[in-house]
């Protein structure tokens, strides 16, 4: 191992011979000056045996104590970071050595390459070093993210959406800045010096699933222009474009970037449906007339101001707007209804539109002694229009028809804060976060209604994170507190919330549990006092007495790497006690769907990895095998549901090229009495790849010309079948062309940790 050799000379000032002396200092990255968590620092004598040992805490701190006067020899180690050796000549004082920079090494260790990736393990997350060849085969950090072949993540090819395998949301984050996706497409793979990924968040992160952060190189000066442009070329109607740009000067810098997201397609919508009145059953079988069109533009802009006062304070303010126009929606359809002898021709329309600025001031500041105080205050508008009209027309009859329309305005206002600080060998965080909201819809159709409501959400928390010997442990405390009014109804409910993260080796063997009970509350369309008819047989109806929910959840993983060879198997089981989920009534001659508080949902996924690198680097497969198991307890009804599926990819690179294939099956989910089929689809890309552009070939779904989703009610009064399904998905060929434009040297700053938005509108859609 290479050895960098250093020499500090202590002149003698003061002291007796006899004395006794402290070492201390902080060991970080020489890249981006994050501290090594986990370091190895021995000091040996003249004779090269040990004299003491210590590993760093969680800032990268360490102190030796109790050292004679004298000469020594400090080592500093690391695994996949070059040693540092210390010369101390003449010891008589207390020495702080500061910043002890460690380089990580060139070469991979043999036993921590896992499908060309160097991952290092750290007490609280796992450092994934992207190897040359995946930067140069990646356009941006998704398709980085994609290459990297990350067990239990998945991106999806067509969306770039990044969820894990489980189907939940993924927090995204750059230098510890909590981002959208839009900026992570922004990101130059060449910039990038390593992935973090926290597969063990805890309640610091706002218990998400999962967190991936990405370590890139900052500026000093100067700025970059870079996009990332991809259109469907059969069909035309697809297409996703973005363009970012930042300038820097001195300790500021200005940034901005607009993503526009626009679908012009085809789809077809065929439902069957059975209504159980007490005298009678009808069942509806609907058949595609002519085909629907899906249309929609979502614009994201962001303009982004950021002041780094060195490594001690930051400044950050975001002004975002979303915007989204839909004027033909995913459920419209032109069909054929056949009810026994009848014959009905039906039409559903729907056009929504919304937008939402918001303000974010972020501040964080750092203290002396490894404290660090974070605070963030974000103000959201929520303003929404919906319209809707349904007609069911039967052979020379009178058409019957329902049309409905919903303005809406919403106010919010979010703040956290949040400290931490080294505790011994350990970190100590805490923080508290409240939300407070007011709401104000109006419902038109056969009746006008307003709905105006008040809700807050307030949130605590505190973990203390370490390692004992071998295990590292997360131990977390934390309580919330819901509340609403809405007319002369008022709610009020407090839920405790602890967590336990548990990581230890064993051997070759990884083995990672954490356990955690929290909550969250009815969406505030779930909770509107206010009906909106569906179609003449069926309405929708919000419930003002629904209460918030407490859910358990705990993982059991374990893992095994070795060179070219990367499994890992894990369980997961989750509970949720008395859940809001749906119901069906009988009331007046109508269906009504609802909400309430049922019994209690069980959820069991087992999912395995194995990820395979026959040649080297040059070539990837993962393979990932799963199976879903759900059993939904109502008041009224019981129902359960498996899911089978796999996933898969094959991903080859050499030099600037890139080949790629990928393809995943339905994923189900229940949830009360409704199946959710996700798509099935397969994908083939081919990509070139430059310095500052990069070129993109992909065809979706080449081998099949069916791709649907569906969605299945089974419900014992009113159960029904919706298939969506679409030919210009089978075959769908794309192109993406991306470049990225920079100048101006690299420089640290501090990052922002923590990140607030709201965009629950509160609507109560009577769609289908």
């Amino acid at each position: 191992m290479k050895q960098m050799i250093m020499l500090i000379s202590m002149l003698l000032v003061q002291g007796m011979a006899m004395a006794n002396y402290r070492i201390g200092g902080v060991v970080v990255d020489g890249d981006d000056a994050s501290p090594l968590m986990g370091a190895t620092v021995v000091l040996l004598d003249t004779n090269n045996r040990q004299v003491a040992g210590v590993t760093t805490d969680m800032d990268g701190r360490f102190a030796l104590k109790e050292m004679a006067s004298g000469d020594y020899v400090l080592r500093c180690s690391y695994v996949g970071y070059e040693s540092l050796t210390m010369v101390l000549t003449s010891l008589n004082r207390h020495v702080d050595l500061g910043e002890i920079r460690l380089s990580p090494k060139s070469d991979v260790l043999a036993e921590l390459v896992v499908a060309g990736e160097q991952v290092i393990r750290k007490i609280d997350r796992q450092l994934v070093m992207p190897t040359e060849t995946q930067k140069k085969a990646s356009t941006n950090g998704v398709s980085l993210l994609q290459h990297l072949q990350l067990p239990n993540l998945s991106v999806n090819p067509l969306t770039k959406s990044i969820s894990t395998n489980y189907g939940e949301s993924v927090q995204l984050r750059i230098n510890g800045v909590e981002v959208t996706q839009e900026e992570v497409i922004a990101i130059r793979p060449a910039d990038v010096i390593r992935v973090e990924v926290h597969e063990q968040p805890g309640l610091r992160y706002g218990g998400a699933a999962m967190v991936v952060d990405y370590i890139v190189k900052r500026r000093e000066s100067g700025g970059n222009v870079s996009a990332d442009l991809t259109n469907g070329v059969s069909p035309l109607g697809f297409g996703d474009y973005q363009l970012s740009g930042k300038y820097h000067q001195g300790k500021s810098s200005l940034s901005a970037l607009v993503q526009w997201n626009r679908r012009d397609l085809e789809w077809n919508r065929e439902n069957e449906e059975t209504f159980r009145f007490p005298e009678k059953i009808i069942t509806n079988r609907e058949v595609v007339a002519s085909p629907n069109r899906i249309k929609y533009d979502y614009l994201t802009t962001s303009l982004n101001y950021h002041y780094a006062n060195g490594e001690k304070s930051m400044l950050n303010i975001a002004l975002r707007n979303n915007l989204k126009d839909i004027p033909h929606s995913f459920t419209d359809r032109n069909s054929m209804l056949y009810q026994e002898e009848k014959i009905y021709e039906v039409k559903d329309r729907e056009q929504s539109k919304s937008i939402i600025p918001s303000l974010d001031i972020y501040y964080q500041l750092n203290l002396k002694n490894g404290h660090h105080l974070y605070f963030d205050v974000v103000g959201t508008y929520l303003g929404s229009d919906n319209k809707r009209t349904y007609s069911m027309t039967e052979q020379g009859q009178t058409p019957v028809e329902i049309f409905s329309k919903t303005e809406g305005d919403k106010y919010s206002l979010i703040g956290e804060a949040i400290y931490e600080r080294t505790l011994g060998d350990g970190k100590f965080t805490t923080g508290m976060k409240h939300n407070q909201s007011t709401m104000n819809n109006v419902y038109q159709g056969n009746a006008l209604t307003k709905v105006s409501m008040r809700t807050a959400e307030t949130s605590f928390f505190a973990e203390y994170q370490s390692r004992w010997e071998k295990l590292d442990y997360t131990l977390g405390v934390g309580a919330m507190r819901t509340y609403y009014i809405q007319g002369k109804s008022k709610q009020e409910k407090y839920i405790f919330r602890p967590t336990l993260n548990l990581s230890y080796p064993l051997g070759k063997v990884f083995l990672r549990y954490n356990a955690s009970m929290s909550g969250y509350a009815p969406s505030l369309s779930a909770m509107s006092d206010v009906e909106q008819p569906m179609d003449t047989y069926q309405v929708r109806r919000g419930n003002p007495a629904l209460k918030s929910v407490t859910y358990f959840t705990n993982r059991l993983s374990a893992s095994y790497r070795t060179r070219g060879v990367s499994a890992e198997l894990s369980v997961r089981y989750s509970y949720d006690d008395n859940p809001i989920m749906e119901e069906t009534l009988y009331e007046d001659g109508m269906f009504v769907r609802t909400f309430d508080n049922q019994k209690g949902f069980h959820r069991l996924n087992l999912q395995a990895n194995l990820q395979l690198q026959p040649f080297n680097q040059y070539l990837s497969i993962s393979l990932s095998p799963y199976f879903n198991r759900y059993i939904s307890q109502g008041n009224v009804y019981t129902h359960t549901h498996s899911n089978w599926g796999f996933r898969g990819s094959i991903i080859g690179m050499y030099k600037n090229w890139m080949a790629m294939m990928d393809m995943h099956t339905s994923y189900h989910e229940l949830w009360g009495e409704t199946i959710n089929k996700g798509e099935a689809i397969h994908s083939i890309a081919l990509g070139y790849n430059r310095e500052k552009w990069a070129i993109q070939a992909m065809v979706m779904n080449p081998f099949t010309k069916d791709y649907h989703q569906g969605v299945e009610n089974v419900s014992r009064l009113a159960p029904n079948k919706q298939v969506a399904f679409s030919r210009d998905f089978c075959p769908m060929f794309m192109l993406n062309v991306s470049f990225n434009l920079s100048f101006g040297k690299q420089k640290q700053t501090a990052s922002k940790r923590i990140n607030n938005d709201d965009t629950d509108t509160g609507i109560l859609s009577g769609s289908k």
